[in-house]
């Protein structure tokens, strides 16, 4: 006769009891920094199917402007300016250009210090310009940024021009 030996319930082993254990550790621990540190964190995404950085779907922001900022880095602000009519709270995009960069924006390309950062400018009609009208040979004055998206309908410093650091709201951090 064969007897096949009754299967344990997988759920009242110890080690998914300390799963459990560990998922709710996490999420105390992602109230207590999202509702209660200083400075404020918040998650943010970008919730366009044209997505500016395709690579980043889920970012850390941190409510502190940053002290230094360099090439690569992710800041993000509330929409003003030519970006006002922006539904977005935030807007977020990635540092090319720092204060004293060399900018030469020409033939369709963007260069900073000599490496093309980004090419096109597809928006350009949005703006009642023609790409040509974009063109600058100039160096990041002090408290400016330039800031792109890698998409090439990036809505960025090539077409409004530089983030004044006193609009930076804080830094992002990509989770993933």
């Amino acid at each position: 006769m064969n007897s096949a030996a009754p299967v344990p319930d997988d759920s009242s082993t110890p080690c998914n009891e300390r799963g459990k254990f560990a998922a709710f550790l996490l999420g105390v621990l992602l109230l207590v920094v999202l509702f209660w540190s200083k400075p404020i964190v918040t998650l943010g995404f970008d919730p366009q199917s044209e997505r500016c950085l395709p690579d980043l779907h889920l970012a850390l922001l941190v409510h502190e402007a940053p002290q230094t900022v360099r090439d690569g880095d992710l800041l993000f602000w509330r929409p003003s300016g030519a970006l006002a009519g922006f539904k977005e709270q935030f807007i977020l995009k990635q540092v090319a250009g720092v204060p004293g960069d060399h900018v030469t924006i020409r033939d369709g390309k963007v260069e900073i210090n000599g490496k093309v950062v980004v090419q096109g400018f597809p928006l350009a009609r949005f703006y009642h310009r023609s790409a040509n009208d974009f063109n600058r040979d100039e160096t990041i004055p002090p408290g400016e940024f330039f800031m792109v998206g890698v998409h090439p309908l990036s809505n960025d410093s090539r077409y409004w021009g530089y983030l004044d650091a006193h609009q930076v709201a804080g830094s992002a951090y990509e989770l993933f």
